[in-house]
């Protein structure tokens, strides 16, 4: 039986005439999420769009007629030829697409269109200067509050960063991007990208000589530039040259971009979170893409590390769309007596969609670094092993669980806020105290929980997190033998976490 939307008659037939007219749009969305789509494809010339509108307006009200009159049951009226779909395919220019359905989704899921910065720059004739010249505005707002059952008096929840702050709200960040897509239909091509965020994030994402300088009251609201970087490709080369976000791992700086709103160690201790520098990647295949640059070491924009560094890339999907990604650095960084010495790191992300709703996700990190300890000049390991589950109900709902296993070997990596904290001698971020390190051992977590899409442009994260510590405190970098959660009292902690986005 045919079940109508639950829009007037009126609304529905207003919308078909102004996708007809090229006035109605659907979606634009930041790259890298699901909304992400080409807004403006070839478009059918007006007369077939007249026809094709005209025939579904027909139908709609035949259909709604016969069911007012009771003359007929909906199953006797014969359905009308097809007609082409006013999809992302084939709709007229807007801010997007509309896809025009009578049905109700059967999960109940009704997100609606996503709104853009770009729509701003519609013409109100199907065009849009700046999707048509390849060029994107947006960003995202990310407020969170957590609870930590300890009621921890220094309002800390331990090394847990990014939703550090327990029992109290946090505007995490508050960004904005443009950037310049390079188009695929072009052989050479030229674009660019700035990222700008505001929030308490900030200080997770500091890099020496960039940030540092920037908020100089090292409060815990500061500002960060994660990305400023011009791109260039020519046939299967790809180039990118400036300072970006590292390709590392599964998680990465914009909060938004992931399925939690608490991050692993992995990520907080174990991996860079932008470099400088330049790289280029090929695309050999349909299936490979390999890549190789030059870097400034880890979060580090000036001479504070005169020393370059290598970085490489490889991604490999398979046939059963399952994907391998690789990224591998050799560099030389500053060890606890602000001394260089070489440090390697890589990490394998491998994903694999196990069924059409769930997908499985596997990553290990490894990383040393040289002569890194000051009282005892050991070089320093690192390595863990992360795993994820996600189950897509539908649109609006998605479940999720992550099981983590970090060891900082050596008590060299965690503890400290700033990602590149002993290259800045004396330097205050608001975060842990500086005796709360030298953890060498085992660092465990599992978080699990939704993730709500009630709109296009809203996500509600809510999470439960379970932290745990095993192993020695090392009492020449922590005298007072502090432990890793509960103002230092405690090996364990429980956090109950959400935050509220908004996608623009």
């Amino acid at each position: 039986m045919l079940r109508v939307t639950r829009e007037s008659r009126q609304r529905r037939l207003a919308k078909l005439w102004l996708a007809g007219l090229g006035l109605w749009g659907g979606v634009i969305g930041l790259p890298g999420t699901g909304f992400a789509q080409d807004a403006y494809p070839t478009r059918l010339p007006n007369s077939e769009y007249t026809r094709a509108v005209d025939k579904i307006v027909e139908r709609e009200i035949q259909q709604t007629g016969v069911q007012q009159t009771g003359l007929l049951q909906p199953e006797a009226v014969p359905d009308p030829a097809p007609l082409p779909p006013i999809t992302a395919a084939t709709a007229p220019a807007g801010s997007g697409t509309y896809t025009y359905s009578t049905t109700c989704p059967q999960d109940a899921c009704h997100q609606g269109e996503f709104w853009s910065v770009n729509s701003l720059f519609d013409d109100g004739c199907g065009g849009n200067w700046l999707t048509d010249n390849k060029f994107t505005m947006g960003g995202n707002i990310a407020a969170s509050y957590t609870v930590n059952t300890d009621r921890p008096k220094d309002h800390f929840n331990g090394p847990v960063t990014w939703t550090d702050r327990s029992n109290e709200g946090q505007l995490n960040q508050a960004w904005l991007y443009f950037e310049k897509v390079l188009d695929p239909d072009k052989c050479f091509d030229v674009g660019g990208r700035v990222d700008i965020m505001y929030g308490s994030s900030a200080r997770f994402t500091t890099e020496t000589g960039l940030e540092d300088n920037i908020n100089g009251s090292h409060a815990f609201y500061g500002l960060a530039i994660p990305a400023f970087y011009l791109t260039s490709k020519y046939d299967k080369w790809t180039f990118k040259s400036g300072h970006f976000i590292s390709p590392v791992g599964f998680f990465t700086v914009d909060t938004t971009q992931n399925f939690f709103n608490t991050i692993p160690y992995t990520y907080q201790y174990g991996e860079p979170f932008t470099h400088t520098g330049s790289m280029a990647s090929y695309q050999v295949d349909d299936s490979l893409n390999v890549g190789a640059g030059v870097i400034r070491g880890w979060d580090n924009f000036d001479n504070t590390n005169p020393h370059l560094g290598v970085i490489g890339t490889a991604t490999k999907t398979f046939e059963g769309k399952d994907s391998l990604a690789w990224v591998g650095m050799y560099s030389t960084e500053q060890n606890q007596l602000l001394q260089f010495r070489n440090r390697y790191f890589q990490t394998l992300v491998y994903t694999k969609p196990v069924t059409d709703k769930i997908t499985y996700v596997a990553q290990s990190d490894f990383g040393m670094q040289k002569d890194a300890m000051a009282a005892s000049g050991k070089t320093a390991f690192w390595y863990g092993i992360n795993q994820y589950a996600f189950y897509k109900i539908n649109d609006c709902w998605s479940m999720g669980v992550n099981a983590e296993w970090f060891r900082d070997e050596e008590g060299y990596r965690v503890g400290g806020f700033l990602p590149n904290s002993f290259a800045v001698p004396g330097s205050q971020v608001r975060g842990l105290s500086p005796s709360r390190t030298g953890y060498a051992g085992n660092f465990y977590q599992v978080t699990m929980g939704p993730k709500w899409t009630p709109t296009k442009n809203i996500i509600i994260r809510p999470n439960l997190r379970f932290d745990w510590f095993s192993g020695t405190v090392d009492k020449n970098t922590n005298p007072t033998k502090l432990l890793p959660y509960d103002n230092g009292t405690k090996n364990a902690q429980t956090i109950f976490g959400t935050d509220f986005i908004i996608l623009f």
